[in-house]
Formats: structure tokens, C-alpha cells, sequence
């Protein structure tokens, strides 16, 4: 009894990030804690045999093609909890682990250095990290901040896009930021750089973002507590220009549960979603990734500090309908008087006639019905007073 009151007693207080409402004082990554990071990567994947495939592997694959004049976008998947996070974090560090400030100890000069495959000549000394959680990573932002702090970016360098899933509730997400994303990659891919965009369903992505853009998708399908290490899966975009849709989304929906027919969904372990995952068509390869709160405790929590501090911010102030909510909410609105007067001027046409005369199917004209009930009239389709 002793040894257990023990154990509990001396067992880590984590931080407490739920209260934060303030931005961290030391948010900088110096060139000592990024070495200190990389040091702590390579030591981790040299216990596992050093993988061909890894996170490093990973980034100088993405810094290669930005160095060929091209963009690369990402987007990240897994159920809550599993290192979604934590994984476009620790790839972005990585990508960037060459760049920032350096001093040629030969003429004293000092030169900005741009995110690059292999480390700078011994005579130069690097002075700062890349890396900023400021002008890389956008918490919960508007649109056109995400579009500002892209165009801030230097060449090769990551956008992280964290909580995606939350700004498609708040700013119609699916309607701006993904088409402001497409824009950006049609008008200005000679900026080269990467998108990781955090974003647990895909099938919410808009179809010209998830087919024309995202090049890669990684599912983190498993979280290892104990070892503190998350894996993922990668998949890559079918090449192939004659098919609808390059992901196979269907066809690898039922082949993913023809293999695991005998399988019971209580009982599918994540050895069965990695043998199951590399039949499938987009499979690309798959590795494990290192904790971040483990190898950087101290990244990490300017990481956890400024994700607080803005899900704080979001959660105490007031949402407003945006621009285009609001004209989405008139036109129904408009479109429900008009046909209410149709109804009522012509008492002969049936639903379906109106549904023909509005070009609406029975599921959307019933959407119709209910939304404009909820939102702007009575049960008799007058306006709220």
C-alpha cells in the first residue's frame, strides 16, 4: 500500500495549458535548443535501426521539390489525441533546422540563410533558428492572416495550419481558406513553399484542394503512451489525369473492409490498420514518430502555450457571421419568399413542380425549408419579427 501511495506521490506534475491567456514571454527556438533537437532525432531512429524512411527523410524529400520552383501541400489526419500536432510541428522544425542567421568568421559578414538540404561550411556559424510560432504556424486565424503571414514567409519554408477543423466552423473554412489556398498555389507557387493543413476529415476538404493540391496525405493511426511515440501512414495523389478522384476514397473504403471482414471493429489493432493500409492503392510508406514534449519539452510547451492562448481567445469572444455567411443566409432567405409566393399564387403546383421551378432536389429544397425556418421566419414563412 505504502509503495503505491509512493509512486502516485512522486509521479510528474504536468502542465496545466487550459487556463493560458497569454502569449509565452520565450517563444524563441535558439541554434543551441535545435541541435539539441535534431541530436535527439537521429538518437531515436538509430534505437529503431535507422529507418531509411523517417520524419527527416520526410522533410529533405519536401525541401527537394521546393527547390525544383514548386509548392507542396499536406494534409494531416487521425482521431484526437493520436500527434497530429505534433507531427507538423517536428516536420517543419526539421525543414528549417539549416536556416536563419549565419556570421562567415572569414569577413564577419552576417547573411540570411534559406531552408537547405545540408548544413552550411564549417567557417559559418549559425546565430538564429528559422523557425518562428508566429510567422509559421497560424492558430485559429482569418483567411486573409493566413494569406498575409504566407506571403511574410522566406522561400522553403512550412505554413502550419493547426485546428483546421475548428476554422471551418468559425470563418466557413471550406468556403475561403481552402479556395484562398488554391488561389495562392495557382498565382504564387513561385514563393515554394509547403502547406500542412491539420485536418482530421479529409472528405470535408473541398474537391479542388483535396484532388488539385494536397500531394500527400499522412494518418497518424497510432499513439504509443508508454514509448511516447506516435506512427504514421503516408499516401500519396494518383498521377493518373483520367480518374475523378486521384485518392480512391471509395474503392479503398471497401477494400479496407474486405480485408478486415473477419475482423471485428473492437478488436482491429493498429498491426491490422498498418497490414490492412499497405494494400491499398495510395500507400506510400510508413515510419514512427518521436514525441516532441519528450526529446523538446522546451519547443513543446511554447507549442502547448501559444495553442492555448489562442483556443482561450477564440472560446472567450464573440463570433460573428462573416461577409459571406450572411449573403449565403439572405439568398435562402430571398429564395424562400420567392417560392412561398409561388405556393401561394399558385395553389395548382405541387412541391414538385416548385422543386423543378427552383431547380432544387427534394433533399435541398427540404434543407431549404428547415434552415430558412430556423434562421429567419416563423412556421408560416413570414419573417421573424
Amino acid at each position: 500500500m505504502k509503495k503505491n501511495i509512493v509512486e502516485e506521490i512522486t509521479q510528474p506534475i504536468e502542465t496545466d495549458y487550459s487556463c493560458n491567456y497569454s502569449l509565452p514571454d520565450d517563444d524563441i527556438i535558439t541554434v543551441e535548443d535545435m541541435n539539441n533537437l535534431m541530436k535527439a532525432v537521429e538518437k531515436f531512429y538509430f534505437e529503431r535501426g535507422e529507418p531509411r524512411m523517417n520524419v527527416v527523410w520526410l522533410a529533405d524529400l519536401i525541401l527537394k521539390r521546393l527547390k525544383l520552383d514548386r509548392d507542396y501541400y499536406i494534409n494531416i489526419e487521425g482521431v484526437k489525441g493520436t500527434g497530429k500536432s505534433n507531427f507538423i510541428l517536428l516536420l517543419s522544425l526539421i525543414q528549417v533546422r539549416y536556416s536563419g542567421l549565419y556570421r562567415n568568421e572569414k569577413n564577419g559578414n552576417i547573411i540570411k540563410v534559406l531552408p537547405r538540404l545540408k548544413p552550411m561550411p564549417k567557417h559559418f556559424t549559425q546565430l538564429t533558428c528559422g523557425f518562428s510560432f508566429k510567422n509559421n504556424m497560424s492558430f485559429l486565424d482569418e483567411s486573409e492572416n493566413v494569406k498575409n503571414k504566407f506571403n511574410g514567409l522566406d522561400k522553403y519554408h512550412p505554413m502550419i495550419i493547426d485546428e483546421g477543423s475548428k476554422n471551418l466552423h468559425k470563418y466557413q473554412w471550406n468556403n475561403k481558406l481552402q479556395f484562398l489556398l488554391v488561389r495562392m498555389s495557382d498565382t504564387e507557387r513561385w514563393q515554394n513553399k509547403s502547406v500542412y493543413v491539420c485536418f482530421p476529415n479529409f472528405k470535408e476538404l473541398n474537391p479542388a484542394f483535396r484532388n488539385d493540391r494536397v500531394l500527400m496525405r499522412i494518418y497518424l493511426y497510432d499513439r504509443n503512451i508508454v514509448e511516447r511515440y506516435a506512427s504514421c501512414i503516408l499516401s500519396l495523389r494518383d498521377a493518373n489525369r483520367y480518374i475523378t478522384d486521384p485518392w480512391h476514397n471509395d474503392e479503398n473504403a471497401k477494400s479496407y473492409e474486405y480485408l478486415l471482414k473477419k475482423v471485428p471493429i473492437a478488436l482491429r489493432t493498429p498491426r491490422h490498420v498498418l497490414s490492412t493500409e499497405k494494400k491499398l492503392k495510395n500507400y506510400a510508406g510508413n515510419f514512427d514518430v518521436p514525441s516532441l514534449e519528450v526529446i523538446a519539452p522546451k519547443i513543446w510547451n511554447i507549442y502547448m502555450g501559444y495553442k492555448s492562448y489562442y483556443a482561450n481567445k477564440d472560446s472567450s469572444g464573440v463570433i460573428e457571421d462573416d461577409e459571406e455567411s450572411v449573403k449565403v443566409i439572405k439568398l435562402k432567405t430571398n429564395l424562400r419568399r420567392l417560392l412561398n409566393y409561388i405556393e401561394s399564387n399558385f395553389p395548382n403546383l405541387t412541391k414538385k413542380d416548385i422543386q423543378k421551378i427552383s431547380g432544387l432536389t427534394a433533399p435541398a429544397y427540404i434543407k431549404l425549408i428547415n434552415d430558412t425556418d430556423k434562421e429567419t421566419l416563423d412556421v408560416l414563412g413570414r419573417p421573424k419579427q
